[in-house]
């Protein structure tokens, strides 16, 4: 017998962290560290797996960021220095993410 397992890629982590700390924690504004205590996961494990996946989802993206599925680009915008919030596209993805 096979079983199914529901795997959700690093972008869709991501995402449903930031929904959980919108929704549960009233946070509209987030920063890496919060999205990666949401998460659970260790520092290293962010940094060799997440950051730039995270990179990728911003609408500012550096160059050297990957390419990740157009649902997932230009979700996050820098407000400050280390902050972040949704972009209007984000939260209408965000609005559909059962956390």
């Amino acid at each position: 017998m096979s079983k199914t397992v529901n795997q959700e890629t690093h972008a869709e982590t991501i995402l449903r962290a930031v929904a959980a700390l919108g929704r549960e924690k009233g946070k509209p504004t987030f920063a890496r560290r919060d999205i990666r205590e949401q998460i659970g996961i260790s520092y290293k494990e962010w940094m060799s797996g997440f950051t730039a996946i995270f990179q990728a989802m911003r609408t500012d993206h550096p160059g050297g960021a990957p390419h990740i599925g157009d649902k997932y680009r230009n979700v996050f915008k820098r407000i400050a220095r280390g902050n972040y919030t949704l972009t209007d596209y984000g939260k209408s993805v965000v609005s559909g993410i059962d956390i």
